[in-house]
C-alpha cells in the first residue's frame, strides 16, 4: 500500500501500559478502517532494558547498567566496608545486609549479575502487583484474550489477603482476610505483558505485498531531554484540511541531547511527574501543559486538589535462605490453618509504614536447585507512601546511608508485622534491591466530560487539538493497569477520528484541557482533579476494595491549610515583590520572587523573570 503522501506520523513519549496501549489501537484502527494515508507511530521509552514502565519485572540474566567513574558511597565510619552505624541507634547494620547494598553499588568489584541470588531465580515484579478490570468492559475482554494466550494468571481463590491483629478475646495474634474479587498477574512476570503488547505493535511492520500502511517502531533507553527534547515547530493556525505546508503539517521536534529524534504531526505524552511537567513547560500548549505540574504528596484533600498529585514508594526485594521455610512462611503456613491455598500476596493492614508483601517465588513457581539443602524465597516489600516521603532521597543514586537506613527500618517493621523476634527475617536475607519509586501512584486523576463520550462518563483522556497534542495514562482515569489500558484506548480512537473527520472547527476537538480564564466562576468548568479513595486506602493503585478499610480524608481544618498552601508569595532580595498560585510568582521591579507553595520564601535575580519549580 503506498498512498504517495507523507505519511502521518505520531511520537509517544513513555513505553509504559498507556503508551503501548495508545500505539496498539492506533496502528489497529487504522488498518481496520483502510485508510488512505499511512501511518507510522514511534515510542520512546527511557527503560534501560525493556518497555514497561510501572508494570515491569526483573528477569532471569538482567546485567545492571555500567557506571564509569562512579565514586565510592563510603563513610568515615566504614572500618571495612561491611559494618556501620545505623543512626537511628547502637545497631550494628547486619553484616549480609551492607553486603548486598554494597553489590548493588559495584564496589565489591564483581559486577557479574548472575553471581546474584535475585538474577538467578526467576522472574521478579518489584513495581505493580495486581491487575483488576475495575468495571471496564473492554479492558475485561482484553483480559480474557490474555488469559487465553498465557499472558496472564489468574490469583487463585484465596492467595490475596489483608494481614490484621487478631481480635482482642482471641489467643491469636494475627489474622488473615482474603481479598474479593477477581485479579490476576503476568504470567512470567508482570513485565511480560508490555512485551506482549510491543510485539503485537510489531507485527504491523509489513513488508512489500504484506505491507498494509501502517509501521511501528520503539526506542529503548532514550531520554528525550526535559528542557529542550520538545519543540512545537507548526503552525497552529493552520486548517486541519490544509496539509500542502511546506512541511507537511508537522507540528512536534523532538531531541535527546544534541540528536534529533525526528519530526511529527502529533505527540503522545504517556508518563507523568516532574519529566513531563519540564518537557511540555515551554511549549505554547499552556493548558495541556497545566494538567502535568505535578505534587507529590501521600494525600489529596477530600476535595481533590489543584494538580496532579502522586505519592512515593519504597519497594525492597529480598531474598531469605533457610533450611525448611523462612520466618515469614512459617507464619502465613500457621495462619492458614486448614487453608491449603498458598499465599501469594497480602496486603498489610496492622503496621503504617508497610503496604504489600509479595512472594514471587510462589506467583511465578521459582525452581528450587535440587542439589541445595536449603530453600530460597524472594519477596517483593513495598512501603506506605507516608513511609516514601518522610525517607524520600534521589531516586537515581539513593546514598548508602539512606539505603541501609530504608532497608532496616522496613525489616524490622516487617519483623514487628508478622509478630517476629527482631532479626528473624534480616538475618536470613541473602540478596536484596532497594528501589525508590519516586512518581508512584496517583492519588488523584483529572475528571473532565465532554463530546468524545457523547457527554456521559469521564473523557479519560486529553487532547489538544490546536497544537496535536494528547495525553494518556492512569491519572486520567483510574489509578491501575485497567485504567492506563483504558486511557490509551480512548485517546487513539480520538486522535484518528479527529485527523479522517472535517467536520468541526481545529479546537473543538480538544478534550479535557482546563479553562485558564481568570473568571473563578470557570475554574471547574472543563474538568477539575477528584479524589481516587481505593488507591489513597491502598497505596498502591487501584484494586478491589478492603472490607477493613480505615482510610479517612484530612480534617477540615487541614484541608483549608492544604487550599491556602495552593497559593504563594515571597519578596525578592533585589526587594522585588513576588505574587504566585501554586508553583510561584512573578517579581517586582527590583527582583524576582518565587510563590512558595509550602513557604513564603522568595529569590531575586535582577533583570531575569522565571518560575521556580517546587
Amino acid at each position: 500500500m503506498s498512498s504517495g503522501t507523507s505519511p502521518k506520523k505520531v511520537a509517544i513519549l513513555g513505553g509504559g501500559i498507556s503508551g503501548l496501549s495508545t500505539a496498539s489501537q492506533l496502528l489497529s484502527r487504522h488498518k481496520q478502517s483502510g485508510q488512505s494515508y499511512e501511518l507510522e507511530v514511534t515510542v520512546f521509552d527511557t527503560g534501560r532494558l525493556r518497555p514497561g514502565g510501572r508494570c515491569s519485572s526483573r528477569l532471569v540474566g538482567d546485567k545492571p547498567p555500567v557506571v564509569k567513574n562512579q565514586q565510592p558511597q563510603r563513610r568515615a565510619c566504614d572500618d571495612d566496608g561491611l559494618q556501620a552505624n545505623n543512626q537511628d541507634g547502637n545497631n550494628m547494620t547486619p553484616q549480609n545486609i551492607r553486603k548486598a547494598l554494597l553489590a548493588n553499588t559495584n564496589q565489591q568489584g564483581n559486577n557479574d549479575s548472575m553471581a546474584r541470588v535475585l538474577n538467578s531465580c526467576g522472574a521478579i515484579d518489584h513495581a505493580a502487583q495486581i491487575i483488576s478490570t475495575n468495571g471496564m468492559d473492554r479492558f475485561q475482554s482484553q483480559v480474557d484474550e490474555w488469559l487465553k494466550s498465557d499472558v496472564l494468571e489468574s490469583f487463585p481463590e484465596g492467595s490475596v489477603c489483608e494481614l490484621l491483629d487478631g481480635d482482642q478475646d482471641s489467643s491469636n495474634k494475627l489474622k488473615l482476610e482474603p481479598l474479593q474479587g477477581d485479579m490476576y498477574y503476568g504470567k512470567g512476570g508482570m513485565g511480560n505483558i508490555p512485551l506482549v503488547m510491543r510485539d503485537y505493535c510489531s507485527s504491523f511492520n509489513g513488508f512489500g505485498e504484506n505491507y498494509t500502511g501502517q509501521s511501528f517502531r520503539i526506542a529503548q533507553d532514550v531520554w528525550v531531554s526535559p528542557s529542550n527534547g520538545v519543540k512545537y515547530i507548526g503552525n497552529r493556525n493552520r486548517d486541519d484540511n490544509n496539509s500542502d505546508d511546506d512541511d507537511g503539517g508537522l507540528q512536534w521536534e523532538l531531541r535527546a541531547g544534541n540528536k534529533s529524534l525526528g519530526k511529527y504531526h502529533n505527540l503522545v505524552i504517556s508518563h507523568n511527574g516532574k519529566c513531563a511537567d519540564r518537557i511540555m513547560s515551554r511549549t505554547p500548549a499552556k493548558a495541556f501543559h497545566s494538567l502535568l505540574r505535578t505534587k507529590f504528596a501521600p494525600y489529596v484533600p477530600q476535595w481533590g486538589g489543584r494538580e496532579m498529585t502522586l505519592n512515593s514508594i519504597y519497594s525492597l526485594v529480598f531474598a531469605v535462605k533457610s533450611d525448611d521455610a523462612s520466618p515469614i512462611s512459617k507464619v502465613v503456613s500457621n495462619l492458614c490453618n486448614q487453608d491449603k491455598n498458598d499465599v501469594y500476596t497480602i496486603m498489610i493492614k496492622n503496621e503504617p509504614t508497610l503496604r504489600l508483601l509479595s512472594c514471587n517465588s510462589l506467583k511465578h513457581h521459582h525452581a528450587q536447585n535440587p542439589n541445595s539443602e536449603s530453600n530460597i524465597e524472594i519477596y517483593t516489600l513495598l512501603s506506605s507512601p507516608i513511609f516514601g516521603k518522610q525517607f524520600k532521597g534521589p531516586q537515581e543514586n539513593l546514598p548508602l546511608d539512606l539505603q541501609e537506613k530504608v532497608t532496616m527500618k522496613m525489616l524490622s517493621n516487617l519483623e514487628n508485622s508478622f509478630k517476629l523476634e527482631q532479626g528473624d527475617v534480616s538475618n536470613s536475607v541473602v540478596d536484596l534491591k532497594l528501589q525508590l519509586w519516586g512518581a508512584a501512584v496517583p492519588m488523584n486523576t483529572w475528571s473532565s466530560s465532554s463530546s468524545s463520550n457523547g457527554g456521559g462518563g469521564v473523557d479519560g483522556f486529553v487532547y489538544d487539538a490546536t497544537y496535536g497534542v494528547g495525553s494518556a495514562g492512569d491519572w486520567i482515569l483510574d489509578p491501575s493497569i485497567a485504567g492506563a489500558w483504558e486511557s490509551g484506548r480512548r485517546l487513539a480512537d480520538w486522535m484518528l477520528k479527529h485527523h479522517e473527520e472535517s467536520d468541526k472547527k481545529k479546537g473543538e476537538w480538544s478534550v479535557g484541557l482546563p479553562d485558564l480564564t481568570n473568571n473563578s466562576n470557570n475554574k471547574e468548568k472543563n474538568g477539575k482533579f477528584v479524589p481516587s479513595r481505593v488507591a489513597l486506602e491502598s497505596g498502591i493503585g487501584s484494586i478491589p476494595p478492603s472490607p477493613n478499610s480505615t482510610f479517612e480524608f484530612p480534617t477540615s481544618s487541614n484541608d483549608g491549610q492544604s487550599q491556602r498552601r495552593q497559593g504563594g508569595g515571597g519578596r525578592g532580595r533585589g526587594g522585588g515583590r513576588g505574587r504566585g498560585r501554586g508553583r510561584g510568582g512573578r517579581g517586582g521591579r527590583n527582583g524576582r520572587g518565587g510563590g512558595g507553595r509550602n513557604s513564603n520564601r522568595a529569590r531575586s535575580n535582577n533583570d531575569r523573570t522565571s518560575q521556580t519549580v517546587s
